[in-house]
């Protein structure tokens, strides 16, 4: 009887000749059921940055979707497969770290963003290991095909970016610490399941993480006419705070025109702050006006409340569009955003950025 399991011989010799294949995983081997596949992406940026008295300029790894390797191993045998998932993020001067005191950050900075065991059933799908907990990403469904430059986590770009008093002094306080999109409880050591759709469209989920750190997830996708729709939400807990978060993106496919609400609060146990947001993007979507690829384009107006310090407000605006050339499996993307914040005893200077790269995909 044969063998279904590949060899060492049959990976050695498939993987040069499925590496050379151009827009596809840099490695992509299918051996009877067992597929393995490796690729990443590169994603690099100039950051210019003015802050109301000097203005930057910043070379940066974009944290919207930082530079990343993956590995992903997979046995399917008939309704069932099990498989392990290895993903590593490495960023040189991210943006959402580069500042007026820090402009160089030269070394890498590697973080483990997967490592899990999976198993995919006609039950439902159950994962172990880092990853990504059941609330990741509710408050970031968005079908703008902008999110390379503007998406609900708008500090992500300058989140280092110090704010200026009114006199022009550099404070201690910078973007991350007033612009958050609360969404759920990222990517930590848990347990999760997901059950199989229901109701057309509805995907459920649960994790149970360390540190006592839980929650519960809904999760929708359909088409509703020419409408494609997308949504989620969750409830979140920690230790310190219950966070509810969403997100709901519409997408009109005979125009391209698409809108996207997302919003979050957190209700902390020992502090008076209510800190949330609310966010809402227009974008349009062609493939007429450049031959090469879609092009996106998008505004967005993101309102913050309560962040940092109670009685904080943070506003932020910004313009981008993206650009795909298919052939050279790359997205181009440039554009605008601007930082507003004040609090009860500061009226700080605007931040104003401007972001331009490209995401490299294999």
């Amino acid at each position: 009887m044969t063998s279904r399991t590949p060899t060492l011989a049959a990976l050695l010799i498939a993987a040069p000749l499925l590496g050379t294949q151009a827009h596809s995983q840099v490695v992509n081997i299918k051996d009877g059921g067992f597929t393995f596949t490796f690729g990443g992406q590169i994603n690099r940026g100039i950051l210019f940055a003015d802050d109301g008295v000097e203005s930057n300029q910043f070379s940066v790894d974009n944290d919207n979707s930082s530079t990343r390797l993956r590995a992903q191993a997979e046995y399917d045998f008939g309704d069932y497969a099990v498989g392990a998932i290895i993903e590593y993020e490495f960023e040189f001067s991210s943006s959402n770290s580069v500042s007026q005191l820090n402009s160089d950050i030269s070394s890498s900075v590697s973080n483990e963003r997967k490592f899990e065991l999976y198993t995919n059933t006609p039950f439902g799908n159950f994962a172990y290991g880092q990853g990504d907990t059941a609330s990741n990403g509710v408050s970031e469904v968005d079908l703008s095909g902008t999110s390379l430059g503007n998406y609900s986590d708008v500090g992500l770009i300058a989140g280092g970016q110090l704010f200026r008093t009114p006199s022009g002094a550099l404070s201690t306080s910078d973007v991350g610490d007033f612009f958050s999109n609360f969404d759920g409880l990222s990517r930590i050591e848990r347990f999760r399941y997901d059950t199989p759709e229901f109701l057309n469209g509805f995907v459920a989920s649960v994790s149970f993480g360390e540190d006592s750190r839980n929650d519960i997830a809904l999760r929708y996708n359909a088409k509703l006419g020419d409408i494609r729709v997308s949504a989620a939400g969750a409830f979140a807990e920690t230790e310190t705070a219950d966070r509810v978060s969403g997100s709901i993106s519409a997408f009109h496919d005979p125009t391209g025109f698409n809108v996207t609400f997302a919003t979050g609060a957190d209700d902390l146990d020992n502090s008076n702050r209510d800190p949330g947001f609310n966010y809402i993007k227009f974008g349009y979507q062609t493939d007429k006006l450049i031959k090469a690829g879609t092009t996106s384009f998008a505004i967005d107006y993101y309102d913050g409340q309560d962040q940092g310090v109670l009685g904080s407000s943070s506003e932020s605006v910004s313009f981008f569009a993206v650009q795909k050339v298919d052939k050279l499996n790359t997205e181009f993307y440039a554009g605008y955003r601007t930082f507003d914040v004040s609090t009860p005893s500061t009226d700080f200077q605007d931040i104003d950025v401007v972001l331009v790269g490209a995401r490299f995909r294999f």
